[in-house]
């Protein structure tokens, strides 16, 4: 017992010995300059120093004289700063310094437009805000810049143009944001994440060699790139598209040139997930043709509330599933919480209106608010979309908003929501069809850091509904036969909870739960059109139910991934995916890893592999086909499509601001749905939408193997260009065994984007633009026709199983080219903007749909895209 008294007594007084150490100093310093005092106090104590860089003059100038002996730092203070003019705030072991006066000096004196910059700097892993951080405006003369206090926000002053903040801390590596937009019309607010050094050195600051498209997502390794707003207003004829935007990348290819579907490595687009705010959505386009596809016409999320966002081309980390290709993940931004600001454009395809600003007098509340309405009538006056005689030009509108609660100990809750609406039809004298579309999601998303500073929560909750209906029939005396009348409805309510605890620098662990409680209520059918037999016998054409049915069932995940940052040069990132349907109880397990070396400063190797996995569109499963003994069966028990991907990388940063990506990838895909009909080449593989009209089974398989090249010269003096290029090669086998060239398999790809910036005006804040974009692939895939002829003497055509997908449409080029002009005001600021699309006119062709011509000759009649499209819009943002 004694000796515990002992040990208690020894202990509590070296606690307090510590706890007086770093709270008082001893010092006679006289006529020093404040500079010194404060190393002084640092050599004594664990308090640390942070300050606005425009301090730095006054601080080794201005000189004290300061006498005490183990006194608390605290009082000292008031003597050491009060006489220079300068504020400070005590937060912990941080002290914190700033001007009292309200703006730098370099602010006042400055002649041009101001903005403020402002944001939040938090640490990467965990979410935790950094207190201290130094921001500083880079070649700003004198320096201008700010500290982030308590919460890790920050705000300060800048000209008006594009600018450059640099971000330093002790212990974290140095980040560089580049080339930002600040405009007069709106302030900048910036999410800064910065990542720890693992080799911590007290009072160095680690720089390391920062991609400026590196993933938000932490545990990315391949495959991922960062997409920022910057790039989706700047590409020429993006028309602020996300999924327009991505297509500029290496390995991706658009479809045709009135979509914004994707082909992603050789893959259908059927392969790629869409999310927001964390969770998964239905596809968010107007005019998608359903069942399963992943595009559109036009986005209904506006890149105008969009905050820098994630795309996946291969080897997801672990939280991700339900996708065999590509992974859009995107964010919503939050609405300026200290001023209220808005936007108004009007244009060719459509207006739209966007507000934001503080709900409330405390700031802790902000909303942000997107409404577009969109009319292709004028565009079709100009007889720039090719519409049939008696068709109704679209019309769509989508609403967006994102309401943000900032609390003090609930942490942070967003309220979001996308919705859209579109229609089109056509009228002619002897059918008529009717199109309607609708998708909505609104979610709340709750984040919160646990009192260790070390792990945070995250869940998401969200309700959604997609529905899509046809009509379509004949005239006949002024009376509609109806031939296809078709209802889709997809209701779903969807939770996921994500947990993140940061061990250290070197280890962090991430685990997640998701499910997804789907309803449908699904009515289609499918017309066949007249047709003749090779014993000439007539079948005329035909509507038949292809799937009828309404219920429930659900879709559940789960998740664990662990990241180990084995050195500063060296991490790895494993992980695990599970997923159930519950429709059959179908599963799979799926480990994934990655691996990433910085072999130099300027070159790195990484690694990715993933088993990854998909669920059919509800239709499929429930698809009624006909066997030839009359008898109808569906594919509920269909498995889970699966890819197993792996990926080589290789990034080496030629210049500063110049870059060279190479990745090699091989994508193995099994469990593929296939017809039943060992005679069969159809295969899921090479669909873009719809509902088989066959009993499906998983015994089909296929490959995407290639390498891409991307050189990329960041936005930097004004000017960027971008250069990818890919060869692959896509083939897939069906029930018959045999290897066949996939639809999507055109060989190659290739995408130059080119922009510059001039500044223009006395002052030199006004920017004019121009940007340029050019796509080309090889041509998709299609089956030749051979020409047989019935006893009777018809000619019919008829294809053959060696001949599946063995020919090449011509290849796809497309240039497009954009202007754009800023000019700053004061108070605001207005753009105006001219995007042409397919500025050659090119008609590239889309399918073919052979005929039986003249003489007896089979005449591929092909069906082409629309040509030249020029947008005009006119935006101001006040």
């Amino acid at each position: 017992m004694r000796y515990c008294i002992f040990i208690w007594l020894l202990i509590s007084a070296t606690t307090i010995n510590t706890f007086a150490q770093r709270d008082t100093v001893t010092l006679n310093l006289k006529n020093v300059p404040i500079a010194h005092v404060i190393e002084a106090i640092k050599k004594q104590t664990l308090y640390r120093f942070s300050y606005d860089v425009e301090l730095e003059t006054l601080l080794k100038e201005k000189k004290v004289t300061v006498t005490a002996t183990r006194q608390s730092v605290v009082q000292l203070l008031p003597v050491i700063f009060d006489p220079a003019g300068i504020a400070y705030k005590v937060i912990d072991d941080n002290i914190l310094l700033s001007k009292k006066n309200s703006e730098p000096e370099a602010i006042q004196s400055h002649k041009t437009l101001i903005q403020t910059v402002k944001g939040k700097v938090i640490d990467k892993e965990s979410k935790v805000p950094l207190i201290g951080v130094s921001i500083v405006l880079i070649n700003s003369q004198p320096l201008l810049g700010a500290v982030s206090d308590a919460n890790g926000m920050f705000s300060f002053k800048v000209p008006v143009g594009r600018q450059s903040l640099k971000f330093t801390y002790v212990g974290y590596e140095e980040f560089t944001a580049s080339d930002l937009s600040v405009i007069s019309g709106k302030e900048t607010l910036l999410n800064i994440e910065m990542r720890e050094s693992v080799m911590q050195m007290n009072e160095v600051v680690v720089k390391a060699d920062q991609d400026k498209d590196l993933p938000l997502n932490s545990m990315a390794t391949v495959s991922a790139r960062q997409i920022t707003t910057e790039d989706a207003s700047r590409y020429a004829a993006g028309y602020n598209d996300p999924a327009r935007m991505v297509s500029a990348f290496a390995g991706v290819m658009a479809t045709n040139d009135s979509r914004n579907s994707i082909v992603i490595r050789g893959n259908s687009p059927l392969g790629l997930l869409w999310k927001l705010e964390g969770i998964e959505i239905p596809n968010p386009n107007h005019f998608n043709n359903g069942q399963g596809d992943g595009g559109g016409v036009f986005s209904i999320i506006s890149s105008d509330v969009l905050a820098n966002s994630d795309f996946f081309t291969g080897a997801f980390p672990g939280e991700y599933g339900n996708s065999t290709s590509g992974i859009l993940d995107l964010n919503l931004r939050k609405g300026n919480a200290d001023k209220r600001e808005y936007g108004i454009q009007v244009g060719m395809i459509g207006s739209q209106i966007s507000l934001e600003g503080p709900l409330g007098r405390d700031h802790k509340i902000s909303y942000l608010f997107n409404y577009r309405y969109g009319n292709l009538q004028f565009l079709n006056n100009l007889g720039l979309l090719g519409l049939d005689e008696g068709q109704k030009p679209p019309i769509f509108q989508d609403v967006n908003f994102n309401i943000h609660f900032d609390t003090q100990k609930a942490g942070t809750i967003s309220l979001f929501g996308i919705g859209g609406i579109s229609s089109t039809g056509e009228l002619n004298l002897r059918d008529y069809q009717n199109e309607d579309h609708k998708m909505g999601v609104v979610g709340m998303k709750h984040m919160i850091t646990l009192p260790n500073n070390k792990t945070f929560l995250k869940t998401i909750v969200s309700v959604a509904d997609q529905y899509d209906r046809l009509e379509e029939g004949n005239l006949k005396n002024d009376e509609r036969e109806m031939t296809d009348s078709s209802t889709y409805s997809y209701p779903a309510i969807r939770a996921a909870t994500t947990i993140n605890h940061k061990l250290n620098a070197q280890h962090t662990l991430r685990a997640g739960l998701i499910y997804s409680h789907l309803f449908f209520n699904i009515y289609g059918k499918q017309f066949d059109p007249p047709s003749i037999d090779a014993d000439g016998n007539q079948h005329p054409g035909i509507s038949r139910v292809a799937v009828d049915q309404k219920g429930t069932t659900g879709f559940a995940q789960a998740f664990f991934e662990w990241k180990y940052r084995v050195t500063n040069t060296f991490e790895i990132n494993s992980g695990i995916h599970n997923t159930l349907f519950l429709l059959n109880h179908n599963y799979s397990l799926e480990p994934r890893l990655g691996l990433k070396w910085q072999a130099s400063t300027r070159s790195s190797f990484s690694y990715g592999f993933g088993l990854h996995s998909k669920v059919e569109p509800i239709s499929v499963y429930f698809s009624q086909a006909t066997a030839p003994d009359g008898t109808t069966a569906d594919n509920k028990n269909l498995k889970l499509t699966k890819a197993m991907h792996h990926v080589i990388g290789y990034d080496l940063s030629i210049w500063q601001d110049l870059r060279l990506k190479i990745e090699a990838y091989y994508q193995y895909l099994y469990a593929v749905p296939v017809t039943a009909n060992p005679g069969s080449t159809y295969s899921r593989i090479n669909s873009e939408y719809g509902i088989p009209d066959s009993t499906l089974v998983n015994d089909g398989t296929g490959y995407n193997k290639g390498i891409e090249v991307t050189l990329e010269k960041f936005y930097a003096n004004r000017y960027y260009f971008l250069v990818t290029g890919s060869l692959f090669d896509s083939k897939y086998k069906p029930a018959n065994g045999q290897t066949y060239n996939t639809y999507f398999n055109s060989k190659y790809q290739a995408n130059l984007l080119v922009g510059k910036d001039f500044k223009v005006g006395r002052s030199g804040q006004n920017i004019f633009s121009i940007n340029f974009k050019t796509l080309t692939r090889g041509g998709f895939r299609y089956t030749p026709k051979q020409m047989g002829t019935t006893p009777s003497g018809q000619h019919y055509l008829y294809s053959v199983a060696s001949d599946t997908y063995t020919q090449q449409m011509p290849y796809y080029l497309r240039f497009d080219f954009g202007l754009k002009y800023r000019r700053n005001n004061p108070r605001y600021s207005w753009i105006i903007s001219l995007d042409i699309q397919n500025l050659t006119n090119r008609k590239n062709v889309i399918s073919y749909e052979s005929m039986i011509g003249p003489n007896n000759q089979i005449v591929p009649n092909p069906d082409t895209g629309i040509g030249i499209i020029p947008v005009l819009n006119f935006k101001v943002e006040f």
